[in-house]
């Protein structure tokens, strides 16, 4: 586990740091109004992922439980059934979304001059994403395996590739057309190096074209409300860009996609590392075992809360000279949308705890239900401020509401199904009284006074401090805190599963 978590960071650390640099230098050589059309077909080309069922949710298992009874040969069948379906939708997908782009235009209320160069974008940006599609059906594959170096390396070669491209169309006085043929040969290359490398990491698989009913029906009965819930999300995650477009402008499209970076960067990061704890959820499900499924959920709370909380909002406090240094002057409007993205990317990754609590105890269809809440409030939020707000009264709007279904909502059926209140959750998060772990008050008040004097430290900066030390300031203040955070929070919560483990017979 310790292994494959390496290589899911390595490859996401990688590809964050190639993202914020990419982006950095695409604003600086694509008009604002540009980019915010590019941004446009890359959301609305999104929703092809639809056509994935749900499968990303249950592949998984499925292989494993697959390989269990059936042996290797019923999982390659499976695997290639499923790449071939998936290959299918994603075509079907990219032919209606590229008709479609031809009378969205209309519907956004697009000058003609705009009307080619944006149907160009889309229909070549649909393309990408079908070709993407199948790759679910490959990573899983390796994943059940536990062959997560493989998927990373794939990864980190696209990665290079993409900035090689990207570099050199833009130097080449290339636009947006460009970036997103870029995408496709990107995508290309990630799907060839997949099907090539599979067979040659897993041990008797065989991949080829073929299709197997039976085995297309289980995989679809395993995914009826975790499609819904993929449903949920895709629509929420590309939700604004569109009714940005069709309110406000394509330069709030632009200022919101690129307020958006860093939050959603961040909601990842949580969620790679946080995602291996659901087999243990699982197994306290199992077991019976309510008390250690309290202790595991308190604690992963509690980790993404003190981890998370304080660096959001160094980041908030920096959000101008962030925005300053890494976009530019012509992106300054951003600065407030990245802060209250932050605030939503916070609240979706303390959310994340509660999810896995209801997705390891089978719970799926209410998870699905929250989801469907949570996406239909933010659609109405989004429309009802798009046109008089813009990107700073979506992203507030949506901050707001996401904290509001993670408070109400998500938080209590949590704690319901581990059989303590919220208020137990919150104070055992928020004042530790556990006198076996090193550091229990005493750890609590080195951290809150350590939060309390970095945020003032960057507070007073702004007063005094250029857009570059302020830049340097946040990111020194956030690792000063992540250390002392690790010291108070982490290793102590390490150090105790450890004694535990060690205790178990």
């Amino acid at each position: 586990m310790v292994r494959s978590v390496s290589w899911n960071y390595l490859g996401y650390v990688l590809e964050f740091l190639s993202g914020l640099l990419l982006t950095a230098y695409v604003v600086r050589r694509i008009p604002v109004h540009d980019f915010g059309i590019y941004l446009l077909a890359n959301s609305v080309a999104a929703f092809i992922y639809l056509l994935e069922f749900g499968m990303g949710n249950i592949l998984v298992p499925l292989y494993v439980s697959t390989l269990a009874r059936k042996g290797i040969a019923e999982v390659s069948r499976l695997a290639s059934t499923v790449f071939v379906v998936l290959f299918a939708a994603g075509v079907g997908g990219a032919a209606i979304v590229s008709l479609a782009g031809l009378i969205t235009p209309g519907l956004l209320r697009m000058p003609h001059a705009e009307t080619a160069l944006a149907v160009r974008v889309l229909i070549v940006m649909s393309i990408a994403t079908a070709l993407a599609l199948p790759q679910v059906a490959l990573e899983q594959l390796c994943q059940a395996f536990h062959r997560f170096d493989r998927v990373n390396q794939v990864q980190i070669a696209a990665v290079v590739v993409r900035v090689g491209l990207t570099v050199a169309v833009l130097m080449a006085g290339k636009g947006i057309l460009a970036l997103a043929a870029v995408q496709v040969g990107v995508v290309v290359l990630r799907l060839a190096g997949l099907w090539a490398l599979a067979p040659a990491a897993i041990s008797g698989l065989s991949l080829r074209l073929c299709f197997d009913r039976e085995l297309l029906s289980k995989a679809i009965h395993m995914s009826k409300w975790a499609f819904a819930d993929d449903i949920s999300h895709r629509i929420a995650l590309n939700t604004e860009p569109v009714v940005l477009a069709a309110l406000g402008s394509f330069e709030q499209v632009a200022l919101f996609g690129v307020g958006s970076k860093l939050p959603a960067h961040l909601y990842q990061f949580a969620a790679r590392g946080m995602s291996v704890l659901i087999p243990t959820l699982s197994k306290h499900h199992a077991e019976g075992d309510t008390v250690q499924l309290r202790s595991t959920f308190s604690s992963v709370f509690r980790v993404s809360l003190t981890g998370l909380a304080p660096l959001s909002i160094f980041a908030m406090i920096c959000a101008p000279s962030l925005i300053r240094i890494w976009a530019g002057e012509a992106y300054m409007g951003a600065a407030p949308v990245l802060a209250w993205l932050l605030v939503s990317a916070l609240s979706m990754a303390v959310a994340l705890p509660s999810d896995m609590v209801l997705y390891s105890h089978g719970l799926i269809p209410k998870a699905a239900r929250f989801s469907i809440l949570q996406t239909a409030g933010k659609i109405g939020v989004a429309v009802a401020l798009a046109s008089r707000y813009g990107a700073i009264g979506v992203a507030a709007g949506v901050a707001i509401w996401h904290w509001s279904i993670n408070l109400f909502v998500y938080l209590p059926a949590a704690c319901r199904v581990a059989e303590m209140s919220p208020g137990e959750l919150w104070r055992s998060t928020l004042i530790r009284k556990d006198r076996q772990v090193a550091g229990d008050r005493r750890a609590n008040l080195i951290q809150g006074v350590a939060f309390i004097i970095c945020a003032a430290l960057l507070a007073s900066g702004m007063v005094v401090l250029r857009a570059t030390a302020m830049f340097v300031a946040c990111v020194l203040v956030s690792l000063v805190y992540a250390g002392i955070w690790a010291a108070c929070t982490a290793l102590p919560i390490w150090r105790r599963a450890r004694l535990e483990a060690a205790a178990a017979p």
